[in-house]
């Protein structure tokens, strides 16, 4: 009983959110969620598609974002996330996915929404290595932790060969025991939903302990 009442309420999520898509966002196809099945790759491989939320806009707001800045989106799925960080001035808003459905459609949406910013790209986060120009890395429980700390393994990798400050903006973080104890990043802030689902975590990377403007670490409803 449990699971049909999730699935109504998930289906009356979906429905509405498409249709904000229709009249709001250019008719643009953010919403409807896509299995791995559907979406053509394992369960091992990645999660599901769901699209981000819009309290992201919120998250987002917290940082000191200029045109110097560059965010990729990793398991970026049809582009939601991407459309949102377009409100603020990232010189670069890129993107990458294990399926080449959704990146197609991410890419039609942007064309819909004539967001010349943003693009997407199809990639295995296993092998994907483009990580140096980018300071900001966001993510929405995209991969299952094996290919997290893979995914991580190389974010780092980045880190090594060209030093620098950077933010991780996490949806959704079932990794964050991960984060903070395998990795050189730190949490900085929440935002916390009523649904632990919608929990944005965000964490920083100072290159040699420079101070860094950071949001404030307190958690926000």
């Amino acid at each position: 009983m449990k699971e049909k009442i999730h699935d109504i309420l998930c289906r009356i999520w979906q429905d509405i959110a498409r249709r904000n898509d229709r009249l709001f966002r250019g008719d643009a196809d953010f919403s409807e969620w896509m299995s791995q099945e559907e979406a053509g790759f394992s369960k091992g491989k990645g999660n599901q598609y769901q699209p981000s939320t819009d309290a992201l806009v919120k998250v987002l707001k917290k940082f000191p974002i200029s045109e110097s800045d560059s965010i990729l989106d990793m398991g970026c799925g049809k582009g939601k996330a991407m459309y949102l960080m377009s409100r603020f001035p990232f010189g670069k808003i890129c993107g990458y996915d294990l399926s080449e459905e959704l990146v197609h459609i991410a890419n039609q949406n942007f064309q819909k929404l004539r967001l010349q910013r943003c693009h997407a790209v199809q990639a295995d986060a296993e092998t994907y290595g483009d990580y140096d120009e980018f300071n900001y890395f966001y993510i929405f429980n995209a991969f299952p932790q094996e290919v997290f700390e893979i995914m991580m393994s190389r974010v780092l990798e980045s880190l090594k060969r060209r030093p620098r400050d950077c933010y991780f903006i996490y949806l959704h973080p079932v990794c964050h025991e991960y984060m903070v104890n395998c990795t050189p990043f730190r949490l900085i802030c929440k935002r916390k939903s009523v649904v632990s689902w919608f929990d944005y975590y965000c964490y920083e990377y100072v290159h040699k302990n420079q101070k860094q403007v950071s949001p404030s670490a307190q958690s926000t409803p």
